[in-house]
């Protein structure tokens, strides 16, 4: 059954988070994430490492200043969707409380009352194999991995990603991508991945178990 935690503060909600699993790290449990191994987000999540400080990352300030202006902007574009939003809320399964999802936007479709998830990027992508990431109705992996964890969590129908994509001359596209829980390999890409959540947090986390690191010869 979906929970709901409210927070009313940003320190708050920060303190719990710390306690579980979000959806923006799962890519780094299955070796998806360029910015943090399996044996970084374990160091965080049994304190053996503090939380990295980005408050002074210009990337970070940027999506942060983003974020509320884009989701104007998709509610502005779709009147077809109810947006709401509730930034110190952690959604989890009653059956998993340590794996959670704060969403950047939820969705109701008006025409059949369907349930669904806008997440929002800023991001700039990285020359040519960057934008080949987003190219032909793909996603980079590790958001991939994300909006399959938030369907997870969730239990709703779909996901919208909007993003805003930043050109090396200062141009923004915008491009948006539907996953729906139903449609092709998503259930199944589902079931690959929630028992690797699973055995993260129950054996490596709890256990204080160091996850198995690749040797790159």
């Amino acid at each position: 059954m979906l929970e709901r935690l409210h927070f009313e503060t940003r320190e708050a909600w920060l303190a719990a988070r710390e306690r579980g699993i979000g959806c923006s790290e799962v890519s780094a449990i299955v070796g998806m994430n360029p910015w943090q191994t399996p044996l970084d987000l374990w160091k965080l999540k049994i304190g053996s490492a503090p939380p990295k400080d980005l408050s002074d990352n210009p990337a970070v300030a940027q999506g942060v200043m983003m974020e509320p202006i884009l989701r104007q902007f998709f509610t502005a574009l779709h009147p077809e969707y109810a947006v709401e939003h509730y930034p110190y809320d952690m959604l989890f399964q009653t059956e998993r409380p340590y794996w959670y999802a704060t969403l950047d936007g939820e969705l109701t479709r008006l025409s059949d009352g369907k349930r669904g998830i806008l997440e929002i990027k800023d991001s700039t992508p990285n020359g040519k194999t960057g934008w080949e990431k987003w190219n032909n109705g793909r996603l980079p992996d590790y958001y991939y991995v994300q909006t399959l964890s938030q369907l997870f969590v969730t239990g709703w129908d779909f996901v919208i990603l909007f993003a805003a994509l930043h050109s090396m001359n200062g141009d923004i596209t915008l491009r948006e991508y539907e996953i729906e829980l139903d449609d092709g390999g998503t259930r199944e890409d589902i079931a690959w991945l929630a028992p690797q959540v699973t055995r993260f947090w129950e054996y490596n986390v709890q256990h204080g178990i160091m996850p198995a690191q690749k040797l790159i010869l």
